[in-house]
Parts: C-alpha cells; sequence; structure tokens
C-alpha cells in the first residue's frame, strides 16, 4: 500500500503499475489522483476516446468492466479503465471471486483504476475490502487517504492559492476552513472563487468574509457564541438569518448541540488536567482541530454541571421537535432563552 507522498512519486515517474485501488476519508483525492493517472496513462493521443473508459460501479458488472479491461487499446501502447463506487461488498461471492482474479492479474496493455466517492472501504474490519485490497497490492497499489490535519489543510490551501497566482496567509487560510468546514471539495471550490476575485492578489480576510461562503456550522458557531456572550439580540438575529434561510430547525438544533458536546468534552479533559486537543483522535477532531481549541477557551468560566444541564435542554429540545406540533421557531427561541439562563444561574454560584 502507498502513502500519498509515494502516490505523487510514482505518478511523476510515469511508471504506471496495472492497477490501482483509491479509496478513504479524503474522497477528493481519491478523485484527483484517479484523474491525474487516467491523463497520464493516455496522454494527448488523438484516440484518447476510445482508450479511456469510465465506469459508474453502481450500475456496471464485472463482466463489462473485465470486458473493457481485456480489449486491446486503439493505436496505442495502453488504455485506462476507470471505475468509481464499486461495491465489492454488495455483489455475489462469484463476482467478488471474478473481480479479485481480474486485479490480481490484470493484462499489461490496460491501466485498471478502482476509487471510491461515496463508498466507504474499511479494510481493516472488512474482510471482503481487506482481500480486494491484497489481490491489487499482488500487481499494483492500494492508496488510502485518511482525514488531513488543520494544518495539512492550511498548507495545501495557501500552496493552492500560489499555484493560482494569488496569495493567502495562513491566518486567513484557517478562517477558511473555519468557516466552510474541512471537505477539500468545498473548499477548493470556494479557494477558485476567491482566487478569481483577488486576481492576482492577496485573498484577504475581507474577501472570505464578505464574499465567501460560510457553512451552517460556521453560522451555528456564531449562534453558539452569542448564546456563551449572554446575547439574546444578537443570538435571535443569527437564528432569524439561518432561518430564513430555510436551513432545517432540526439541523440547527443538531449542530448548536455539537457545539455544546465540544464544550462539554473539553471542559471534561481540562478538569482532569489533559489539553482539550488530546481528543483529536477519540472523537474524530482530524481536520478540525480548531474546534476542540475554540472550546477549550469558551469553556474556561463554564462550570461543569452547567454544561451537562445544557446538553440535556438541547436533548429535550430534539425531543419536541421531532414528536411534537410545537412550533419549531418557538422550540428553538426557548432553547436559546433557556441555554442563557443556565449560564447566567451558573455565573452566579
Amino acid at each position: 500500500m502507498l502513502t500519498e507522498n509515494e502516490l505523487k512519486k510514482h505518478i511523476k515517474s510515469g511508471e504506471f503499475a496495472p492497477v490501482y485501488f483509491l479509496f478513504g476519508e479524503e474522497n477528493y483525492l481519491s478523485s484527483h489522483y484517479a484523474e491525474q493517472i487516467a491523463a497520464r496513462v493516455v496522454g494527448n493521443h488523438p484516440l484518447t476516446e476510445f482508450n479511456l473508459q469510465k465506469f459508474d460501479g453502481q450500475v456496471c458488472s464485472v463482466g463489462e468492466i473485465e470486458e473493457a479491461v481485456e480489449a486491446l487499446p486503439v493505436m496505442a501502447d495502453r488504455k485506462c479503465v476507470v471505475v468509481r463506487d464499486f461495491d465489492m461488498t454488495s455483489v455475489e461471492n462469484e463476482d467478488r471471486e471474478q473481480l479479485n482474479a481480474l486485479v490480481s492479474d490484470p493484462p499489461e496493455s490496460c491501466v485498471l483504476i478502482f476509487w471510491l466517492d461515496a463508498i466507504e472501504a474499511d479494510i481493516k474490519k472488512n474482510s471482503i475490502w481487506r482481500k480486494f485490497s491484497a489481490a491489487v497490492d499482488k500487481m499494483g497499489f492500494s492508496v488510502m487517504f485518511p482525514r488531513k490535519t488543520e494544518s495539512d489543510i492550511i498548507k495545501l490551501l495557501c500552496s493552492g492559492a500560489e499555484r493560482r497566482g494569488c496569495s493567502l496567509n495562513t491566518n486567513n487560510a484557517r478562517l477558511m476552513l473555519q468557516r466552510c468546514g474541512n471537505d477539500l471539495n468545498l473548499l477548493l471550490t470556494e479557494l477558485d472563487k476567491l482566487c478569481a476575485l483577488a486576481d492576482g492578489g492577496e485573498v484577504t480576510s475581507n474577501f472570505i468574509e464578505g464574499l465567501g461562503t460560510e457553512n451552517l456550522e460556521a453560522s451555528v458557531f456564531g449562534l453558539s457564541k452569542e448564546i456563551l456572550n449572554g446575547s439574546y439580540d444578537r443570538a435571535y438575529n443569527i437564528l432569524n438569518g439561518l432561518l430564513s434561510k430555510r436551513e432545517e430547525p432540526v439541523n440547527i438544533l443538531a449542530v448548536l448541540s455539537n457545539a455544546y458536546s465540544d464544550l462539554y468534552r473539553a471542559k471534561v479533559a481540562l478538569s482532569a488536567g489533559v489539553r482539550a486537543e488530546s481528543l483529536v483522535e477519540d472523537f474524530s477532531y482530524r481536520g478540525k482541530e480548531f474546534l476542540l481549541r475554540n472550546a477549550a477557551r469558551d469553556c474556561a468560566r463554564i462550570p461543569l454541571p452547567v454544561l451537562r444541564e445544557s446538553l440535556e435542554t438541547l436533548a429535550q429540545a430534539d425531543r419536541k421537535l421531532k414528536s411534537t406540533r410545537t412550533d419549531n421557531r418557538v422550540v428553538l427561541e426557548q432553547t436559546i432563552a433557556q441555554l442563557i439562563l443556565l449560564l447566567r444561574q451558573g455565573e452566579r454560584v
């Protein structure tokens, strides 16, 4: 199995293996490298369209993949077959064995690429995927793309801006991450837009905050900040803005509950004398380490019992939204008021 850096060097060398399996949490990278390999394999040959075949793994059969792989390239040394989202766990055992045999002994005239987007493959826990990966590795390479860390994403954004002829400093890259989340597809699309607006200059915080995209998580983080500050008016203004954008109340509440869960985890860690950032792997904060840093900062003055009561208040609101006919806006407004009151009562203790 190759790492991403090893794969980069491998592609640069131009000596391709007959088969690849690209998967992991960063599906953008699976797509990106599948395209890179395919482009290098078929090159600028005038008959590229005949020597590059792409299949949707959700609808194609193993027989169709094998037929394409076995077919000879047209007036070229090699062809490339790319299969997206073929789910090994959803086909009959006979088809799995046929595909494992194909990737274990592919023809030299074809480079076969499997990559996953909407499907997850856990090769540690799932024996079917583990067997497939092992079969690929007999003649080719499996490459798993784990979730990138916050620092990795920031470096990627800064270097990506430079390649687009602009500049982006680390603080503003971090701002993009906080506003958009850690999805690379969204972040790089946002970077394309902001670099086009910067037109060869610097992507500043004014561009990011004034013209950039802010996802639901970032908006609700602003809501939680105002609640922690005890500001009814600002909290309700943010809530009104979210509802006017037709955000689902249950989704708003879910994200707000996640923000309070961050606070609670950070508080428990700090109370035990442990840094909040140590929770990254235990609670899947990889690529979102800033959530723990922010939570550690914001929970300092909040007593642990208040956070427990706040989580119970949020759980009660969730039950109301899902099981009663109470007006959703009223439920959210009452919940915000109750959270602020809990904080004020905690300050008096």
